[in-house]
C-alpha cells in the first residue's frame, strides 16, 4: 500500500527537478525558466513559481484567478482551510495538511500548502486537476500548460453518423500493407498481423523488481502496472479461491488446504444468458464481469442533460422505444457482490454497457470497463435512437438508459466503425451512477497507468500509390471513478499489444513496427520507439531497429526498454530511456528462437518466454531465404548487468513442436515470486515419438500430446531454472483416453496460485492443493458437474481482431 500511495503521489505532481542542492523545504525560485499558461494565456503571477519536493507550487490567490476559480477561507477553527470552486468542481485544502478533498475523495499531496511572504503556496497540478483541468509539462519549452479538457467533436445527428460510418468503411476497405490486404470485418474490427491479444497480458509487480516481500502471504494476478489491477479467470484473497467454471463462479474455502471445500456457487439463470469472463476480488467485494444479452423490449429512459450547447433530449425522456429488428443486443455486465461472508456473497449492484468486452482496470475503489459496440447492421439503424448505446446501473435505477447521440464523440479520421464505451465507477459511493462516455472510431489496444488510460487506433495516411501506417493515441485521465479526455498524439507504425505502451514520470513510451518484412526500400519493415510528453507531442525517437523484422515482445522497466524482434533469429535490444529526448540502444543479443513475453526478474535479469526455432535452407524457393520453424516452448534468463553485452545466461526447452502455454498469449497465467524463487505456469506438452531413441526427426514434424498441467520451477540467477515438479488434473485413465492432439479440457490446469505454504492448481473441474516445498498433494476439491442444459453458444462472443499468422515462423 505504501508503494501504491507513493506511485500515486509521484504521478499527481509535476515532475520538475528541484534546483536546490540541499534538503531545504523550498528550492530557489524559477523566475525565468518556467512559464505557466492557462488555456493558452500566460498566467500573471506577481510571485514566481517554486519547485518543492518535485512539485510546482504557486500563490493560491493569483493561481485561482488565472484558473477562473474563486477562493473562500473558513473562519474560527477553520480559518486555515480554503475552498476553491470552479464551475461544478471544488477543492478543499488546509495549510499544513497534505490532504486535499475533491469530489468526495481525498487526494494525498506531495507537499502541504504553506504560508510564505503573505501568500499561500499550493501545488499547481493537484489544484488544477481537482478543478477538472488538464495539466501538461512541456519540458523542451519549460512550460506548464493548464487547459480545460480537450473536446472531441460530437456526432450530434443521424446524418452525421451515416457520413462518419461511410468514411470509416471506405478507409477500412482500402488499406494495403505490402502483399497483405486489410479489410474491415462485419463488426468493424480490422485484421492485422500485430493485433492485440484479446486477453490483455501484462509487467511484473514491484515485488519482482525490488525483491521486497509482500505484506500478505498470497499470490496476486500478474499485472502490467503496479497499483493497477486487472481482471482474471481466477483470484485468491488468501482464505478463499474465486474462479470461473463455464457459466458459474465458484468460491472455494482453502483455509484448510487438506480439506478444501466449496463455500458458494454463483449460478446464472439461463434466461439471463450471462457468461462470466473475468473477475476482481478485494477486501470487501467480488466483481464478476461477463457478456450477456440485453433482452427486448426494455423500457428506455434518455437523460435530458447533454453537453453544453447540445440540443436538449427532453422530447424523448421517458419514452419506451421499440427494439430494432434484432431481438436483443450484446452487453458487458459487471455484477458487484459484498463478500463479508464469502460463503454467502450478496449481489448489491449491477452495471451494463452495450457492446463486446474489451478490457477493464481497477485502481483502488475505481473501476473502469471498456466495451466496443459493433455497427453490425447499418441497414437496420434507421434513426439515431436505434444506434444510441444502452447502459445501466442498478445503484441508481433498475431501468436501462440510452446515451443520446449528441453526447457521443468521434475520433476524426479513424478507420474503425465500432463505438468504444468507457464505464467509470466509484465503488465506494453506491449512490453515484456509473459515468459513461462513448467514442465512434475506437481501437482495441488499451494501456492504463494509475493516472491515465490510452487507446491506440491504427490509421493509414495516403502516400503515393499506397498508405503509410500510423497509430493515433488518445489519452484519458482517470479521475477516481470518472474519465476526462486529455488529448491525442500520433506515431508511425503499429504497436503489438498493450505491453508496447508505457507511462513513466509523465512520459508516454510506445514501440511500433512499420512496413512489411518481405518488402524492400521504404516498404521494408522497421521497428521504432517513440517518447511523447504529457501533451502527447513526440520528444524523442529511436527508429529503424532490425530492418526486415518485426516486434514480438516489448517490456518497459523504469528507464529502460527491452524489445525482441524476429525473422530467423531473436535479437534482444536493451534501450536506454534515461534521456527521454534521446533514446538509444545500449546493447543487443542475437540467439535462436523468440520471446512472446518478457518478465523482469530484477534490475539485472529478464526472463523470456516464447518458442525455440530451427532454421532450414530454402534453396529453390521464390526468395531463396532460409526459413525459421518453431519448435518447443523456450524459457530463457537474460543477464543485462552489462547492458552493452546482454547474454542468455540460462535456457530451458520444454517439449517439441506444438507444445504450448497460455502464458505466451496471456501473462496472467504466470505465477512468479522472486522472494520464493518460484516460477510456475500451465503447459500443454507435445513430444515426437521415438525421439529419445534416436528416431529421425524433421524440423517440420509436430509432436503428439503427452501431458497437460502446471510446470513448477525454482529460479535463481546463479543456477538458472530447476524443474521442481509437475502437477496435473488428468488421471491415468484420462491420458489413455486422450488422442494424439486432445484431452478433456475441463481438466486443463489454467492457473497456479499460492497461499501460505500451499500451491493451488485450478482447472474448470477441480482445485488441487499441493505442498509448496515437496509438491505433494495435500487435498483437492472436485467441483460439481455444470448444469446439463448449459449452453455456452447462446451468447455469441465476437472475437478480437484476427491475428494473421507470423509468416516467417513455420
Amino acid at each position: 500500500m505504501r508503494k501504491t500511495i507513493l506511485g500515486l503521489l509521484l504521478c499527481s505532481m509535476l515532475a520538475i527537478p528541484s534546483v536546490s542542492a540541499d534538503k531545504a523545504t523550498v528550492a530557489r525560485p524559477q523566475q525565468k525558466d518556467i512559464q505557466i499558461r492557462v488555456n493558452g494565456n500566460p498566467a500573471a503571477l506577481s510571485q514566481p513559481a517554486l519547485t518543492e519536493n518535485n512539485a510546482l507550487v504557486v500563490p493560491l490567490a493569483e493561481a485561482a484567478e488565472a484558473l477562473g476559480a474563486k477562493v473562500a477561507w473558513g473562519t474560527g477553527a477553520n480559518r486555515d482551510t480554503a475552498t476553491i470552486e470552479r464551475g461544478d468542481r471544488s477543492a478543499r485544502l488546509t495549510i499544513g495538511s497534505v490532504s486535499l478533498e475533491t469530489d468526495g475523495r481525498t487526494v494525498k499531496l506531495e507537499t502541504a500548502p504553506r504560508r510564505s511572504g503573505g501568500d499561500v503556496y499550493v501545488p499547481l497540478r493537484a489544484l488544477s486537476e481537482a478543478l477538472g483541468m488538464i495539466v501538461a509539462w512541456d519540458g523542451a519549452g519549460r512550460i506548464v500548460r493548464v487547459d480545460d479538457p480537450a473536446a472531441l467533436p460530437a456526432i450530434g445527428t443521424y446524418k452525421k453518423l451515416s457520413e462518419l460510418i461511410g468514411k470509416a468503411n471506405e478507409r477500412g476497405n482500402l488499406y494495403r500493407r505490402g502483399d497483405i490486404l486489410f479489410t474491415t470485418t462485419e463488426g468493424g474490427m480490422m485484421e492485422s498481423p500485430v493485433a492485440e491479444s484479446p486477453l490483455n497480458v501484462a509487467p511484473v509487480a514491484e515485488e519482482s523488481l525490488t525483491g521486497a516481500v509482500p505484506t500478505d502471504d498470497y499470490s496476486r494476478t500478474n499485472v502490467q502496472t503496479e497499483g493497477v489491477d486487472e481482471a482474471d479467470w481466477a483470484k485468491t484473497d488468501g482464505r478463499f479461491v474465486y474462479q470461473i467454471s463455464g457459466s458459474r463462479v465458484l468460491i472455494a474455502d482453502v483455509s484448510d488446504p487438506r480439506a478444501p471445500k466449496l463455500a458458494a456457487t454463483l449460478e446464472y439463470d439461463a434466461t439471463e444468458r450471462f457468461v462470466p469472463q473475468e473477475l476482481y476480488v478485494d477486501e470487501s467485494r467480488l466483481i464478476v464481469i461477463g457478456q450477456n444479452w440485453i433482452s427486448s423490449p426494455v423500457p428506455l429512459v434518455v437523460e435530458d442533460e447533454g453537453p453544453e450547447g447540445s440540443a436538449p433530449a427532453t422530447d424523448r425522456k421517458g419514452i419506451s422505444i421499440l427494439p430494432v429488428p434484432e431481438a436483443s443486443r450484446s452487453a458487458v455486465t459487471a455484477k458487484i457482490y459484498e463478500i463479508g461472508n464469502a460463503d454467502a456473497p450478496k449481489l448489491v449492484r449491477e452495471t451494463k454497457l452495450e457492446g463486446q468486452y474489451v478490457t477493464s482496470r481497477k485502481i483502488d475503489d475505481a473501476l473502469y470497463i471498456v466495451s466496443n459496440k459493433g455497427y453490425f447492421y447499418p441497414t437496420l439503424y434507421e434513426t439515431a435512437q436505434d444506434y444510441e448505446p444502452w447502459y445501466g446501473d442498478t445503484g441508481r435505477s433498475p431501468e436501462l438508459k440510452k446515451l443520446p447521440i449528441d453526447r457521443i464523440r468521434y475520433f476524426p479520421g479513424s478507420p474503425d466503425n465500432t463505438t468504444m464505451l468507457i464505464g467509470a465507477l466509484d465503488l465506494s459511493k453506491s449512490d453515484r451512477e456509473m459515468q459513461v462516455s462513448a467514442y465512434l472510431g475506437s481501437g482495441q489496444t488499451i494501456y492504463a497507468s494509475t493516472k491515465h488510460l490510452y487507446a491506440a487506433i491504427p490509421e493509414y495516411v495516403a502516400k503515393g500509390d499506397g498508405f503509410q501506417e500510423r497509430t493515433k493515441v488518445h489519452k484519458f485521465r482517470l479521475d477516481g471513478g470518472s474519465v476526462v479526455y486529455a488529448g491525442e498524439g500520433s506515431v508511425p507504425g503499429t504497436p503489438l499489444n498493450q505491453y508496447s505502451m508505457d507511462e513513466h514520470q509523465g512520459f508516454f513510451r510506445i514501440a511500433t513496427t512499420k512496413g512489411n518484412m518481405w518488402g524492400s526500400g521504404e516498404a521494408q519493415s522497421t521497428n521504432n520507439l517513440y517518447v511523447l510528453d504529457e501533451g502527447l507531442k513526440t520528444v524523442g525517437k529511436l527508429e529503424k531497429l532490425a530492418p526486415g523484422e518485426r516486434i514480438y515482445s516489448v517490456r518497459f522497466v523504469g528507464k529502460r526498454a527491452y524489445i525482441v524482434t524476429f525473422r530467423n533469429v531473436d535479437p534482444l535490444f536493451a534501450i536506454d530511456l534515461r534521456d527521454p529526448a534521446k533514446p538509444s540502444v545500449l546493447g543487443q543479443l542475437k540467439i535462436p528462437g523468440y520471446s512472446d513475453y518478457l518478465h523482469p526478474y530484477d534490475d539485472n535479469h529478464i526472463i523470456g518466454f516464447g518458442k525455440d526455432t530451427e532454421v532450414q535452407s530454402s534453396k529453390g524457393s521464390e526468395t531463396g531465404e532460409p526459413m525459421a520453424f518453431y519448435q518447443g516452448l523456450k524459457m530463457a534468463l537474460f543477464d543485462v548487468s552489462d547492458v552493452a553485452r546482454p547474454k542468455e545466461k540460462f535456457k530451458e526447452i520444454i517439449g517439441d513442436r506444438g507444445t504450448h502455454s497460455e502464458l505466451l498469449s496471456n501473462p496472467k497465467a504466470l505465477l512468479f515470486s522472486k522472494s520464493r524463487n518460484l516460477l510456475a505456469f500451465p503447459v500443454e506438452l507435445m513430444e515426437i515419438p521415438n525421439k529419445a531413441s534416436g528416431g529421425k526427426q524433421e524440423i517440420t514434424e509436430y509432436g503428439e500430446f503427452v501431458y497437460q498441467g502446471a510446470y513448477v520451477y525454482r529460479i535463481d540467477p546463479n543456477e538458472g531454472f530447476k524443474l521442481r515438479g509437475r502437477i496435473t488434473h488428468l488421471s491415468d485413465e484420462d491420458f489413455l483416453k486422450s488422442g494424439q492432439y486432445g484431452y478433456d479440457d475441463s481438466k486443463a490446469v489454467r492457473r497456479i496460485l499460492y497461499s501460505g505454504d500451499t500451491l493451488f492448481t485450478l482447472s474448470a473441474s477441480e482445485l488441487k492443493a499441493s505442498d509448496m516445498a515437496s509438491l505433494a498433494e495435500k487435498g483437492k476439491l472436485i467441483y460439481p458437474e455444470p448444469p446439463a442444459d448449459e449452453n455456452y453458444e447462446e451468447i455469441p462472443i465476437v472475437p478480437a481482431p484476427i491475428q494473421i499468422p507470423r509468416p516467417i515462423v513455420r
